[in-house]
């Protein structure tokens, strides 16, 4: 069985791409609610942070999820985008965003998927090989012209039965033009979280404080940023990014009395330390004079 990974983007913004250019860190508490939806019996545990650009993609019993204002991307490999238009609709629905985007490929058979929802209805999807459609269904897009009439032909294939284009380009043309970037290592990193719904242990990672974007090209390398978060100290008490967010005000609520009882054990350790310490001295002074005394 061939594995390939289907790459959601719900969008409620005109313009996505700015989404990682705030520098606003990904979402904690959003995809927790998106992951209770889609998987309300399972056990789910997070198992890291990394820019979905530029790590492996999501494996089996793994799911990957961004949640920006106005954006939200999901990667999983559970749904079948390779025909979009049998993609369980809760796939579509589940972030309430206007337009919905996919796109899929598979190394195996080398189909290459887009697709693009507008208000939960399917309004373009192509899904092809080099020599094979798979399914077409909607108008074809503006950025697709140049592909259909034969200017951007394929490289070194033979095949009569060939399509006039490389579906692979075509499905990097629709991101391009759906989302105004292309997803590569080179270009705007996506903060993602990972998720593990298959009852796996839960990675504990140190994560990098909330703050400017990694994956700005005229901000500071990835080594200097290393190195500043090597010496930072996290704030506890800094306000979230997403405060306003029902699942990080409740968990911030529950946390407090928490927190305000963990100070507080703090302090009187520290007080007893004190306390301890002093008499360890005194003691040790008197050791001193009784020893001195004994000499004498």
């Amino acid at each position: 069985m061939s594995h390939h990974v289907t790459t959601f983007w719900h969008v409620a913004t005109e313009s996505p791409a700015q989404a990682f250019t705030t520098g606003l860190p990904a979402d904690p508490g959003y995809p927790r609610r998106l992951l209770s939806k889609l998987y309300p019996k399972a056990t789910i545990s997070h198992i890291g942070e990394f820019p979905l650009n530029r790590s492996a993609s999501a494996g089996e019993g793994e799911i990957y999820i961004g949640s920006f204002p106005g954006l939200t991307v999901i990667q999983t490999s559970e749904s079948d985008a390779l025909r979009p238009s049998q993609i369980e609709d809760k796939w579509i629905a589940i972030a309430g965003a206007p337009n919905v985007y996919s796109f899929a490929f598979d190394a195996e058979s080398e189909v290459s998927a887009f697709a693009h929802w507008e208000d939960g209805k399917l309004q373009r999807s192509f899904s092809a090989a080099a020599n094979r459609i798979v399914e077409d269904e909607g108008m074809p897009a503006g950025f697709e012209l140049p592909f259909w009439s034969g200017e951007r032909p394929q490289d070194g294939v033979d095949d009569p039965l060939a399509l006039p284009f490389s579906p692979a380009e075509l499905l990097s043309a629709a991101h391009e033009a759906w989302l105004g970037f292309e997803l590569s290592p080179d270009g705007l990193d996506v903060p993602v979280l990972g998720y593990a719904t298959d009852g796996r242990r839960e990675v504990r990672a140190e994560h990098p404080p909330a703050g400017r974007a990694m994956h700005l090209s005229a901000e500071a390398g990835h080594a200097e940023i290393a190195e500043e978060v090597a010496a930072s100290t996290p704030d506890d008490d800094a306000a979230s990014p997403y405060e306003h967010d029902d699942y990080e005000r409740a968990v911030s609520a529950k946390e407090q009395p928490v927190r305000e009882s963990a100070r507080a054990a703090a302090e009187k350790a520290r007080e007893a330390g004190s306390m301890a310490a002093r008499g360890a001295r005194k003691f040790a002074r008197l050791a001193r004079d009784e020893i001195s005394k004994r000499r004498k």
